[in-house]
């Protein structure tokens, strides 16, 4: 193979991978969505008196 033929093959190579990562990155993005009204927290009694004690 010529310097073309391997710079082809180099190449399609890395499309085929951008290709890869960005299918499987929009596939994955809605599993790790942020809640859009905010995330619903208990209070706890323990969570400021641990370190005055």
């Amino acid at each position: 193979m010529n310097c073309k033929k391997y710079r082809a093959c180099l190449m399609g190579l890395v499309v085929f991978a951008l290709v890869c990562g960005l299918f499987l990155y929009m596939k994955h993005e809605k599993d790790g969505e942020t809640p859009v009204d905010g995330m619903l927290v208990k209070n706890s009694e323990l969570c400021g008196n641990e370190r005055e004690a």
